[in-house]
């Protein structure tokens, strides 16, 4: 039901599967520090990290991995993950083995993005998807197998998931768009409950292709996934409802202003080929939480769907074992999400003059208040580098 304004509600922090915060490589659009201290602002407790840096900074090797570590052990700003990548023209898959005790999962890129302008099908993953799984059920068992997300879209991604749950190991299809792939993850859920899961980001779920041709253009609403038409928003919202899409997961993808302006003059006809060299992600991790109560003030999603969606359903994805002392407070209540609310690196969200409802207020992290009453507390904090089956 609605909430009252000044209402305070009390959550478990959410965790969010799916951020890219460029760091090596792409340090001028957002750093581990800047991207999780973001994260905190919006709430979460736990943000885990693509492998798709920039300027030949991919996670595709131990080395790549280690780097990330020592990065974040010395400056994020919440608990933080990272996934392994691979190359799947030229698949490294020796180095599988290496880094399956430390990533928390492995990321395929089959479709065009960021770092990657080239459709692949199953055929040119299958190799690496069966050598991830026999280095994983090698190290670990069955309830804490780190899993393989997928960047995949419509057929192709319902096939590659379906092979993977079909083998009884544990696959995430990222940021579902259409809804043709809500009807597959319907699907695909029922056929593997305890294998598949699903995503989708508040953007797919709030925006349509209109908001990014005629509102927004390339600098706040561009990105792969395309948004798509409001018929496609409101199965992917109906989807959600019923856990048929499990998992919120951001894209928090900043891009620089530079970057997206020379989208905007080089593509203003906004065509998202796999030749449109540009920029395709928005940032905007702060502003999930009160972008999403909004919904849940309008009723058009509930308290314990959202909570399910940013937190148990995460965890249990991950194999993260319970909350233990940390949990965000939200105050409900209209508010328009000006400029001073950006806490990321980039400034490319789509969020700016948004009426929200429900601004994070507390923020605890495993027992240290890090946000009071809107304010950071300043408190030290030590992150925790989580790997699939970790307790946070």
């Amino acid at each position: 039901m609605p909430f009252s304004e000044g209402e305070r509600i009390t959550i478990p922090s959410p965790i969010d599967v799916h951020v890219h915060l460029r760091e090596p490589g792409g340090e001028a659009k957002e750093t581990i520090e800047s991207g999780t201290y973001a994260a905190l602002r919006g709430g979460y407790q736990a943000v885990f990290d693509m492998p798709n840096n920039p300027s030949g900074m991919e996670t595709w090797s131990r080395e790549r991995l280690d780097e990330k570590i020592a990065i974040a052990k010395n400056s994020a700003q919440t608990n933080i993950g990272f996934y392994a990548g691979v190359n799947l023209e030229d698949p490294g898959i020796d180095e599988f083995p290496k880094m399956i005790g430390d990533a928390v999962g492995l990321k395929l890129y089959m479709g065009h993005t960021t770092g990657n302008a080239k459709d692949h099908d199953l055929e040119a993953a299958r190799p690496a998807i069966d050598a991830w799984i026999r280095a994983a059920s090698e190290s670990y068992d069955a309830a804490a197998l780190p899993p393989i997300l997928l960047h995949a879209r419509d057929g192709i991604g319902r096939e590659t998931a379906e092979y993977v749950a079909g083998r009884r190991y544990p696959v995430h299809w990222c940021h579902l768009s259409t809804a043709a792939e809500a009807l597959y993850a319907a699907s695909l859920s029922r056929r593997h409950p305890d294998h598949f899961t699903a995503g989708v980001t508040p953007h797919h779920l709030t925006m349509t292709d209109r908001d990014a041709q005629f509102k927004y253009g390339w600098n706040g609403a561009r990105m792969m996934p395309p948004l798509e038409r409001e018929a496609d928003g409101e199965a992917l919202l109906a989807a959600f409802n019923k856990g048929d899409i499990q998992i919120l997961e951001t894209d928090h993808a900043p891009h620089t202003p530079a970057e997206k302006h020379l989208a905007e003059t080089t593509y203003p006809e906004g065509h998202d080929e796999a030749d449109c060299r540009t920029c395709y992600g928005i940032s905007g991790i702060e502003c999930v939480l009160p972008v999403m109560m909004s919904l849940v003030q309008r009723r058009l999603t509930s308290l314990e769907r959202l909570v399910d969606a940013t937190y148990h359903q995460p965890a249990r994805m991950l194999g993260l074992a319970a909350i233990q002392g940390s949990q965000t407070v939200i105050e409900a209540g209209p508010y328009v999400i000006g400029e001073e609310d950006q806490h990321g690196k980039s400034r490319n969200h789509p969020y700016i003059n948004w009426v929200a409802w429900g601004r994070v207020m507390d923020v605890r992290i495993g027992g240290v208040t890090r946000i009071k009453d809107g304010n950071d507390t300043g408190k030290d904090f030590q992150s925790l580098i989580l790997r699939a089956g970790d307790t946070v």
